[in-house]
């Protein structure tokens, strides 16, 4: 099996392609053949150094991929026979020409779902879906605000309130973001690179404050967050995309940012009125029913039209392709999801 790994920490660039073996599955597995994968922040921070929970190296990233089952467990078989294209999550290794998943990480797609789309799903839906719904409880009228609004799972907490009747704000790195978002229902978004967006937001709401944040930035904004909740409010905090500035690690600024992180005790909160909830979808993979739950969910919204994923670039599913993507978010640039196909 061809895989696309990190030998090294570094830049982009130090992604290889080698063969590596197939894991043999087990009684409850699948075997999908890549068709195409999704590309998160967590990849990079994994890549830079920065990702405790990533393997030793060398290994290939990919948290989530789209494809065609190649071969069953004996207790799978049933449930996706050889042939049924599904969209899955993945343990890391979605960087390759096939994954070995659980049968419960996957499911089967809706036929006109493409597999680039359908690998823009996963992740960053599974997370918008859990923090949105699930931990952040949003109701019929709260404020809500959501940074890295121009994200993958920016852009998904979006598609995902279509209906709900929340007012949304947004985060993004440029004003062109801010007006692309507001251009989708945003009621305001706030470019974090030219203003001080707690402030910003503050005159927007007229002193007011957010019933729900959802924070994937961390860990200076988690304490501006606290700050901006009204009472009953929620933070939900998702990553630390901060951390990482540019292509290589910088350790001391990583490190110096964590001493900066809001100290919080619980009754700090009780006389505030105000919940932190930490959502990391890499520490829900053995939750069976819960993903099970979730990815079925998501599935039905696919195949109803309910949830359409905003697809910003494609690059090849190789090791080019790879380091490709990788600056392409370094960079700031994408304006949704960016997926590596097979064949692009």
């Amino acid at each position: 099996m061809r895989a696309i790994v990190i030998p090294r920490h570094g830049p982009p660039s130090v992604f290889e392609e080698r063969e590596v073996e197939d894991r043999r599955l087990l009684p409850k597995d699948v075997r999908i053949e890549v068709r195409a994968a999704g590309v998160n922040f967590a990849d990079l921070m994994g890549r830079v150094g920065l990702y405790p929970d990533a393997p030793p190296l060398p290994y290939a990233p990919g948290y989530e991929v789209a494809g065609v089952v190649v071969e069953t467990g004996a207790q799978a078989a049933a449930e996706l026979p050889v042939g049924t294209r599904v969209m899955a999550t993945t343990r890391f290794w979605g960087y390759a020409d096939a994954v070995r998943v659980p049968a419960h990480w996957a499911v089967a797609l809706p036929a006109e779902v493409s597999f680039e789309v359908a690998a823009a799903v996963p992740v960053n839906y599974l997370t918008a879906y859990l923090g949105l719904v699930h931990v952040g409880a949003a109701r019929a009228g709260d404020r809500v605000l959501v940074h890295g609004g121009a994200g993958g799972v920016g852009l998904a907490v979006l598609d995902l309130a279509r209906g709900r009747d929340l007012a949304l704000y947004a985060t993004a790195g440029s004003d062109e973001k801010c007006r692309r978002l507001e251009a989708l229902g945003v009621r305001k978004a706030f470019n974090y690179r030219t203003q001080d967006y707690a402030e910003a937001a503050r005159r927007e709401l007229r002193g007011g404050g957010f019933q729900l944040i959802l924070d994937p930035l961390g860990p200076e904004s988690f304490q501006k967050g606290l700050d901006l909740l009204e009472p009953l409010g929620r933070l939900v905090c998702y990553g630390f995309s901060s951390l990482v500035t540019g292509p290589k690690r910088k350790l001391w600024h990583a490190v110096t940012s964590l001493l900066k992180a809001a100290k919080v005790n619980p009754i700090t909160l009780m006389n505030a009125n105000k919940g932190i909830h930490g959502l990391n979808l890499a520490q829900l993979f053995t939750e069976r029913d819960l993903h099970r739950r979730a990815m079925s969910e998501l599935k039905g919204m696919l195949a109803e039209g309910r949830i359409r994923p905003t697809l910003d670039r494609t690059f090849p599913l190789d090791a080019a392709g790879a380091a490709a993507a990788h600056q392409y978010l370094h960079e700031r640039r994408n304006f949704g999801k960016v997926v590596l196909v097979r064949g692009g």
